[in-house]
């Protein structure tokens, strides 16, 4: 499986997840972590009856390919994942229980499966300078926010404004009557 950034696989979400055969699965949505290297390592797949359902399924093989992404996992086997909540990150019994589910095609997929075979796994303990700290498990998750806020706005308005003066010095001469002629 090639390597994806972060960026990349975040781009993947709502995209079309097909089948090693081909066949439409759904739309990815969630992208969820391995427990021990925090690298995303399975994707919630909607299937179902309007996509309702989410199917939890293995990243390892996957292909983008002209923007979908292919899975190597048959439609019958993503279709039938255990069952697991969507909305929480997954814990160690639900990872194995995925293991388990995709483990027999998986290792079809790779080669490795025979009677005898047995799976070994080393990691390289990496030391970084600086303080130690606490790591914890993170989900990157976008939601909709509305909130009231009251902000001052500048508002025009035109208002009338009466001025009085006094009257002019001197006499009247002459008085008249406007009435309705002004109107």
């Amino acid at each position: 499986m090639p390597t994806y950034s972060l960026e990349v696989l975040l781009s993947w979400r709502g995209s079309t997840a097909y089948d090693r055969a081909g066949e439409k699965l759904g739309k990815i949505g969630a992208l969820y972590l391995d427990g021990e290297t925090d690298v995303p390592a399975y994707a919630g797949v909607r299937t179902g009856l309007l996509g309702r359902h989410e199917s939890i399924v293995p990243l390892a093989g996957a292909e983008e390919r002209d923007g979908d992404v292919h899975l190597q996992y048959d439609a019958e086997l993503v279709r039938g994942a255990p069952s697991l909540d969507p909305d929480a990150a997954l814990d160690p019994e639900e990872e194995h229980a995925l293991e388990a589910h995709y483990g027999r095609q998986a290792d079809r997929i790779h080669g490795t499966e025979s009677p005898d075979t047995m799976l070994r796994s080393e990691e390289e303990p990496r030391a970084v300078p600086g303080e130690m700290r606490p790591a914890e498990r993170v989900r990157l998750r976008k939601v909709l926010v509305t909130e009231q806020v009251e902000t001052t706005v500048p508002r025009q308005r035109e208002v009338i404004q009466l001025e009085t003066e006094p009257p002019p010095a001197g006499t009247i001469e002459s008085e008249e009557d406007l009435g309705d002629a002004r109107r």
